[in-house]
């Protein structure tokens, strides 16, 4: 009897196993993946966060999926099964609450189960409809309004998405066997299983390629940690990563209180990053030469000049929120000297170039006091150090106490100053200093932004920021983000902390 019991179980389950993965169409700009989904929803239930998920618009096929999940958990006899309870999610440009394809693993019992549900929430005045696309079967139930649940079964598995279009990629990557694992990169974390977590989440960023990031759920934040694996023709950013020295995070006293973005890397490899940086391509072409090798110059000159390390921010100024200001904060070792030899390399540079000279240094007055204003040979050092994509090639330079303060107009210069000398500063505010304790005290570059305001801002929006954030931005617009890069032993390991802003009193505006 347990032998025939035993036999006739194993037949009712026996299933073709499916790589998930091979279903994913290339074009996914992130994956993700529990392999616990009853355990990652009492994590997610359990955040402040929780309670606006619904409204943020992140994935709706998710977030139906979590707000139904009692429901559907109590109709199974015995809970998910195994299979079902790991679970992926591609998501897809252009980005919108409904560009995501939800993926489970089944038994033939598990595809009957998902059929009922299916059947039990459809509007009753609507039947399930049947498409046929390149031999395959698509369902297609009507769930009120103009939203339409389209999914997709066969042997071992079910594709679901509020997108038709994706489940006919879907059916596309199947046939052809070009799947997001075709991707060199990505093919890469087959075989790199260091990681183990509750959820985990593959994050394709422009700068460093494909990220594999481990979740974790706390009350107010969400951490990603993980690591990036780049392929044999690395960005120049990643590069001159490899090369940096560690860091320690600056004071927040050495910043404006309206200040949203900000990234800190250190000065240990300058050189190679002009080198690398000044390939890109400029509408004055007149002048690209020059450039470049004004670049180098400058790069140079922080090398020889700057103390260990420099900060690019963006903030407001003390009147207004509707224009953004930038610069970069560069310590140095002896300002005297600093200044003598940025004279030079202006007076050096104009005579060897094509590029207008400079204005010669005026004063610049803040308050009661004033300070020499340098207007610099036209360069790409700004916008390559701060992570600014739209930088103008002309670029202003002043002296500060310690500090050589480097912008693209000296209105940004001058309200630095006024705030700081006013103690105006980031320093005591309550998410900021929240954000700090996420943070390592130690790392190679580190970034942090109100995704919310630098969304507001296209043209001063940082490179190293992930696209997928911008295209949910409905839902990432509520959190801060932290992201520090460690390098060690060849590896890049990026960590990444979300911070819930709402309802917390002094966060940046």
């Amino acid at each position: 009897m347990g032998v025939f019991f035993y036999m006739g179980i194993s037949a009712r389950e026996r299933v073709t196993e499916v790589d998930l993965y091979s279903l994913i169409p290339s074009g996914s700009t992130a994956v993700f993946e529990t392999n616990d989904l009853t355990t990652l929803i009492k994590e997610i239930n359990n955040a402040i966060c929780s309670k606006e998920l619904s409204s943020l618009g992140l994935s709706r096929i998710a977030n139906d999926l979590r707000e139904h999940f009692d429901e559907l958990t109590m109709s199974a006899p015995h809970g998910l099964s195994p299979r079902m309870n790991r679970m992926l999610i591609s998501f897809h440009p252009p980005g919108t609450d409904l560009d995501q394809v939800l993926y489970f693993c089944t038994t033939p019992r598990d595809e009957e189960w998902i059929e009922q549900q299916i059947q039990k929430n459809r509007p009753i005045d609507f039947p399930l409809k049947t498409a046929s696309y390149k031999g395959e079967e698509i369902q297609i139930c009507p769930m009120g309004g103009d939203v339409f649940l389209c999914y997709y079964k066969s042997a071992g598995f079910v594709a679901a998405s509020y997108s038709k279009r994706l489940i006919e990629q879907v059916i596309d990557t199947r046939i052809s066997g070009k799947s997001v694992l075709s991707d060199p990169v990505f093919g890469l974390f087959r075989d790199h299983k260091s990681f183990n977590s509750i959820a985990s989440l593959h994050l394709k960023m422009k700068q460093v390629g494909w990220s594999e990031l481990n979740l974790k759920f706390g009350r107010d934040a969400v951490y990603l940690s993980g690591i990036t694996m780049d392929a044999d023709t690395s960005s120049s950013f990643v590069n001159a990563l490899k090369e940096q020295s560690p860091i320690e995070l600056i004071s927040g006293k050495e910043f404006p209180r309206s200040t949203y973005y900000m990234n800190e890397m250190s000065i240990s490899q300058f050189e190679y990053i002009a080198a690398n940086s000044a390939q890109r391509e400029y509408a004055l072409a007149l002048y690209s030469d020059d450039v470049k090798r004004t670049d180098i110059h400058i790069m140079r000159f922080l090398k020889r000049n700057a103390s260990n390390r420099l900060a690019g921010i963006s903030f407001y100024p003390e009147d207004s929120i509707r224009r953004p200001l930038s610069l970069l904060y560069i310590p140095v070792k002896d300002s005297v000297k600093a200044e003598k030899d940025l004279h030079m390399l202006i007076q050096n540079d104009i005579l060897q170039t094509k590029i207008p000279a400079p204005h010669k240094a005026q004063l610049l007055f803040a308050g009661s006091k004033s300070y020499y204003l340098y207007s610099l040979p036209q360069n790409t050092v700004f916008s390559q150090l701060s992570g600014i994509n739209d930088a103008d090639l002309n670029s202003y330079a002043v002296f500060y106490k310690n500090l050589l303060l480097i912008a693209p107009e000296p209105v940004s210069i001058l309200s630095y100053i006024t705030q700081v000398e006013k103690a105006q500063v980031i320093e005591g505010n309550n998410i900021y200093q929240e954000c700090i304790s996420h943070l390592a005290p130690h790392s190679n570059y580190m970034l942090m932004a109100n995704i919310g305001e630098v969304s507001l801002h296209s043209e001063s929006r940082s490179r190293l920021i992930p696209d997928f954030f911008f295209q949910h931005i409905d839902f990432f617009s509520h959190f801060i983000l932290s992201n520090q890069f460690v390098y060690k032993d060849g590896v890049i390991y990026p960590n990444l902390t979300l911070t819930y802003k709402e309802n917390k009193s002094g966060a940046p505006q």
